[in-house]
């Protein structure tokens, strides 16, 4: 029978997380060795420059560029889908949570390149506006302190609080910024972004009878 939390049990002190739905104390030395999570057995990847080549490529073959270009159209912020792409690479053993964290910033720009590509205006982290934008006196988010993240990140990191201040190319290895550059999205990507802006503006008063 499932223990049921107390009333008088504040939630919010334990990252928001009941105690009673944790994993057990050295449960995970109970699992049979043969039959490990991805995450569990060494990353693909273990260095920022080999992800990020990786990373970019993945990001910009046809498919994923298509898909990447309409999320930001419609206004999905560059924080959010930078770190569901890392978390599935976690989850799929491609690097450890260390290295993670490291790739939060040259990924958010390669996702800021496609957008600029693309002539779309984005949106940075969750909560943004674009007109928070326009303001000149808005101050920037304080930088998390990423060395103080640890334990399970697969249950309590919360991949949208890694939200660097400054998105810079000097992040990203020179070989990608090279491919970068080389890049340019299809007509029909163009055509298909141009056509999803035109539905998103509201019709004019002018037009409606």
């Amino acid at each position: 029978m499932a223990v049921q939390n107390p009333e008088h049990l504040d939630i919010e002190a334990f990252g928001g997380l009941s105690p009673f739905n944790r994993p057990v104390p050295g449960q995970s030395l109970t699992n049979d060795p043969a039959n490990k999570a991805p995450w569990e057995s060494p990353p693909t990847f273990t260095t920022v420059q080999d992800a990020t080549v990786a990373l970019v490529e993945d990001c910009f073959s046809e498919e994923n560029f298509e898909m990447i270009a309409l999320a930001l159209a419609d206004d999905m912020p560059v924080g959010n889908l930078a770190a569901i792409i890392l978390q599935e690479g976690f989850n799929k053993g491609a690097w450890n949570a260390d290295l993670l964290m490291m790739l939060m910033e040259p990924l958010m720009y390669i996702l800021m390149a496609i957008a600029e590509k693309c002539d779309i205006d984005y949106l940075l982290y969750e909560g943004d506006t674009y007109e928070s934008y326009e303001d000149e006196d808005n101050p920037e988010e304080v930088v998390k302190n990423l060395k103080s993240m640890s334990g399970n990140i697969r249950e309590n990191l919360a991949l949208k609080d890694l939200r660097p201040t400054q998105i810079s190319e000097k992040s990203v290895p020179k070989k990608v910024l090279e491919k970068i550059e080389q890049i340019e999205p299809s007509p029909e990507i163009l055509s298909l972004l141009e056509r999803r802006k035109q539905e998103k503006q509201p019709e004019s008063l002018l037009a409606r009878e």
